[in-house]
């Protein structure tokens, strides 16, 4: 098949612009013969470029990744293969699966599975509970791979150092945490009731310059907060504070409240509605409901808001993601004032 024959030195600057044009023929690897590089490419290369030199070489193709559910087809029953949870959250390099009890005997299978299918995963662990607690933490089972739980986990640029079995962190509330970012402006203060190891508090710091009071009533998860402080580079400041957001979070300060708690931040919006300024600002308030409830929700937050001599404006209500049968992690910005 066609190649082009660059010198190493100008390979990956070729290899880009090869790329750009929609060049470069997929499922071969690019070849490397002493201080000269082959990138295969389209026939039609021939007569798009014409000041690189063309050459008729073989190619070895590239192996196809098999998906996780193609290398269960060979390891379990269709059955069995019904029953297989096909979501799961990798963390870093540490991937966390639910296996419902009918295929406790397949859970070892399962595991190696999806290391197979995904490379980069060294370590699998299986839910062994809720999430529960002041700390918001789960037990969790050993299932393949290394017997570790701490991993670094890198979104939107963050590095973020973290033990699952020891603090709270959710990778499907990536999306969330860009969508608040989008939102907040340059001199902006920000109070983050429920930090965790910091992934609000830090992406924000990173790209705003601003102030972010960021609490966690889990030591484990303030530890690695001040950690990832260090880990990543910031433009604004994040301030950790360690305890419960009753205690110390501080009044009259924020233009922004993040209360990502869902199945608790209803008894928490009366704290949200002090820590804003006078003037008011905006709450992003998470919460469980289902779908026809979403109403019930904003009524309690003018209840709320009404007691503590403010009122409520809805900017924003979204569903999360489905948290339980029937019901929803929920997202409300709200204006208050």
């Amino acid at each position: 098949m066609l190649g082009v024959r660059v010198p190493v030195r100008e390979a990956e600057k070729v290899r880009r612009e090869l790329h750009r044009k929609g060049l470069i023929a997929r499922g071969y690897r690019i070849k490397r013969m002493n201080d000269v590089v082959l990138i295969p490419v389209e026939e039609r290369a021939r007569r798009e470029l014409l000041n690189y030199e063309l050459v008729e070489a073989e190619f070895e193709p590239l192996r196809r990744r098999r998906s996780f559910e193609e290398i269960l087809k060979e390891k379990l029953t269709p059955e069995e293969l019904a029953l297989v949870k096909r979501s799961f959250d990798i963390i870093g390099d540490i991937a966390v699966v639910e296996v419902p009890p009918e295929l406790e005997h397949r859970k070892r299978d399962i595991a190696l599975a999806l290391m197979e299918a995904h490379k980069n995963v060294r370590a699998v662990f299986r839910k062994a509970g809720e999430v529960g607690g002041t700390t918001r933490v789960r037990r969790l089972e050993h299932l393949a791979g290394d017997r570790r739980t701490e991993t670094l986990h890198r979104e939107h640029g963050l590095r973020l150092k973290l033990d699952i079995a020891k603090v709270y962190f959710s990778p499907r509330l990536a999306y969330e945490r860009q969508r608040i970012l989008e939102q907040v402006r340059d001199g902006e203060v920000v109070v983050d009731l429920f930090a965790g190891v910091g992934p609000f508090s830090l992406l924000i710091a990173r790209h705003r310059l601003v102030k972010v009071y960021a609490i966690d009533i889990n030591p484990e998860a303030v530890r690695y907060l001040k950690e990832n402080i260090a880990l990543n580079r910031l433009r604004g400041e994040v301030i950790p504070l360690s305890g419960n957001s009753r205690q110390v979070a501080p009044r009259g300060v924020a233009t922004r409240v993040i209360m990502n708690l869902p199945t608790r931040s209803d008894a928490y919006l009366g704290l949200a509605f002090e820590v804003l300024r006078s003037e008011g600002g905006v709450v992003h308030y998470y919460t469980v409901a289902p779908e026809e409830s979403l109403q019930d929700k904003v009524e309690l937050a003018s209840r709320v808001a009404e007691r503590a001599g403010r009122k409520v404006e809805v900017l924003e209500r979204r569903i999360v993601r489905t948290y339980s049968p029937r019901k929803y992690h929920v997202a409300l910005d709200l204006r208050v004032f």
